[in-house]
């Protein structure tokens, strides 16, 4: 028996997971820069770097995922969802580096201790959400990709 898979469900409960995380994947991205600056990257550029990349990551991936679902026209339940939340980690986290360069600077991320060093962070992730929602529904409506009873 084959059936098509639930994107929209599977990414509603990343959704709720990501509306608690935005914190910690801030922290990652913190981490990030400061594992950079120890190797000599001086912080501005660092954060330059991380919004051209996530820029990038974050144009490309759902074109990539998409691609990816139109080859396919059957695929195993655990690889699909595995997929999906890969591609909803990724996507989220991209959005999250890439929407704060709208609501903050460089030079405020890495010499400004005003206390509200990285909040943006926390915004932009709750931002994406709403996105990859929208992101589920071309998956789900506009895919052919089936899943086998087979697991």
């Amino acid at each position: 028996m084959k059936y098509k898979y639930n994107y929209i469900k599977s990414t509603m409960i990343f959704c709720v997971i990501g509306f608690i995380i935005p914190g910690f994947t801030a922290i990652l991205l913190f981490g990030t820069q400061l594992i950079l600056q120890r190797l000599g990257v001086e912080c501005t550029i660092t954060w330059k770097a991380l919004w051209v990349l996530s820029w990038i990551g974050m144009l490309l991936l759902p074109v990539l995922f998409y691609k990816s679902l139109k080859k396919k026209e059957t695929e195993s339940y655990e690889k699909l969802k595995t997929n999906l939340i890969f591609f909803n980690f990724l996507e989220y986290i991209f959005m999250q580096t890439a929407l704060s360069i709208f609501f903050t600077k460089a030079n405020t991320l890495c010499y400004v201790s005003d206390g509200q060093n990285g909040i943006e962070l926390v915004f932009t992730a709750w931002l994406s959400l709403p996105v990859l929602m929208i992101f589920s529904y071309i998956f789900e409506y506009h895919t052919e990709t089936t899943i086998s009873s087979d697991k």
